[in-house]
């Protein structure tokens, strides 16, 4: 049963929310989105996993206070353009390179001469099916991270 709410009670339920809560609805500077994040970190841990919890909500409308204010960041948006510029395969080695302290000869069983890891790098040439194949059994990965899926979607 639903109880009947006074509109004049949930309006100043609400100012009170968004005066309490301002810098993180309307995230103006560094700190404001650190703490946006921060709170959002802190709701993910508190809400139950199911489609009416009501921080579900509240995490929804800072979620998007967060894009908006990220939308108004040049290094945000830049990284993100070069990120999503770069082609999955060419992402994943240089994560790999990074997260395994590699060098481009360390590559040499599975792709082979450093010249051709340089160029797949670079965007040159393509890894092939046996490249995949390779890299994904020596580093315990799925295939299907080469490939960016994006691409692949309608």
């Amino acid at each position: 049963m639903m109880l009947a709410l006074k509109p004049e009670t949930l309006t100043n339920s609400f100012l009170g929310f968004a005066s309490e809560a301002s810098n993180i609805l309307h995230i103006k500077t560094e700190k404001d989105y650190q703490d946006a994040l921060a709170t959002i970190e802190h709701l993910f841990s508190e809400a139950n996993d199911t489609t009416n919890d009501p921080l579900n909500d509240l995490i929804e409308i800072i979620s998007r206070a967060i894009e908006k204010y990220e939308l108004g960041q040049e290094e945000i948006v830049s990284f993100d353009q070069q990120a999503n510029s770069k082609s999955q395969e060419i992402s994943v080695i240089k994560v790999l390179m990074s997260q395994h302290n590699l060098t481009l000869a360390d590559f040499k069983m599975e792709i082979g001469s450093k010249s051709l890891v340089s160029m797949i790098l670079n965007g040159k040439r393509n890894l092939t099916k046996e490249h995949i194949a390779k890299l994904s059994s020596k580093f315990n990965l799925d295939p299907a991270l080469f490939f960016n899926l994006n691409l692949l979607k309608l």
